[in-house]
Formats: structure tokens, sequence, C-alpha cells
């Protein structure tokens, strides 16, 4: 699924800086939230890349404490859901937002490694309207290949800070895919078969693994 690679990439750039600095970003400007998060991203990840190979469970805990306070993953899956989310209980939404959001991780932590970028430049920020706003990057990885990363943020009126919530490579949006992915799903299986389903792989699967040689 290639928008889910957009995720994927999203988290790359924006997760080692955790790891290095174990520091608050701020998120009073959301171009400067993007910048801050991928700056030392290149160095970060090479220099603890045998590291986390050794102890791949290290992916998924600078994930959950460095990268998720900075996207605002519940937001994700309400859009997700669509119009399942008004249908669902109270209980069913809180059960989805945890499973997609370990869903996220699981598939995070074994396909970060993969991915090897040499250089990101933040090119434009606009605030598309009042509190949401786009953040062009361009990203080019080891291959040479570049990619146009643009990253969408809000601004959470309660807290004023700003949170990723969208990723778009190439013009194609990570969230937009996910939510038609999973409107079919829960057409036809429902939502508690659908959570069930999720939280069934994330058991199952151990979180990076390492391959065999």
């Amino acid at each position: 699924m290639n928008y889910f690679k957009s995720f994927l990439l999203t988290l790359s750039l924006l997760g080692a800086s955790g790891v290095a600095c174990a520091q608050v970003i701020p998120q009073d400007n959301p171009e400067t939230l993007v910048k801050e998060l991928s700056e030392t991203v290149v160095t970060e990840v090479d220099a603890r890349r045998e590291e986390l190979e050794a102890d791949p469970q290290k992916i998924k805990t600078f994930a959950d404490e460095f990268v998720l306070p900075y996207v605002d993953t519940p937001k994700m899956a309400r859009y997700v859901m669509g119009r399942y989310w008004r249908m669902a209980t109270a209980k069913q939404q809180a059960a989805f937002v945890d499973a997609f959001t370990n869903t996220l991780l699981r598939s995070y932590s074994r396909s970060i490694l993969k991915l090897k970028v040499t250089s990101i430049v933040v090119e434009k920020m606009i605030e598309t309207r009042e509190g949401r706003a786009s953040i062009k990057t361009e990203v080019t990885q080891a291959d040479g290949n570049k990619s146009t990363v643009v990253y969408r943020a809000y601004l959470n009126k309660k807290s004023q800070k700003w949170f990723l919530y969208d990723v778009s490579i190439e013009g194609i949006s990570m969230l937009l895919n996910y939510r038609k992915s999973f409107a079919s799903e829960f057409q036809k299986l429902g939502i508690d078969e659908v959570i069930e389903s999720l939280v069934v792989k994330n058991n199952e699967t151990k979180l990076a693994e390492p391959e065999e040689s």
C-alpha cells in the first residue's frame, strides 16, 4: 500500500530527533515543528542504526515516547473511520484509536531501518486557513530519489500547540487513502470485526522482528 509508505516515511523523518535529543520540540509554529523534528534525522538514524537493529523494541519505544506526542493519531483515526465514527459507540471509538495507533507503530518499527534519507529541505509553509497549515519539503534518499513531501498540521485551540495529522507524497494523501481502504472494510465486516482484525494482527506480529539472513 503506497499510502502507508507515506506514513512510514513521515515517522522516519520525525522519529530520530526524539532519540537523539530526548527534548521537547516547540509546537508554537508548524514550520518550526517540521524543521526541528527532521533536521537531525540523517545523522542520528545512521548513528543509532546498529543499536536499533540489535534491539528493535527501542524503535517502538522512542516512537511511542517522542513521535506520537507530535502526531494526532486520535484525529487521524476519527477521519479514517469517517461516517462509521458517528455510528460507533464510545468503547468502539476508543478501541479503534488504540488498534489503529498500534498498527502504525508495528509497521513503522519494521520499516524505519530500511529507509535511508540523505537530506530534507523545508521549502514552504502555507496557512491554508486559520489553524491549518501545510508544510512542503523535499526529501532525498540515498539512492538519489527525490520526493515532495507535504505535511498537514493543525492548531489545537485548547493547548495552543500544532500537531501533524496527515502527509502527502507526490500529491497522494496517506490519510485519504486510509479512509477509502477502511471504508470498504467497515462496510464488509462491520466495526467490531475490523477492530478485532487489527488487534489480532498487532498481537501476532512481533515488533520489528529481524529478518533471517
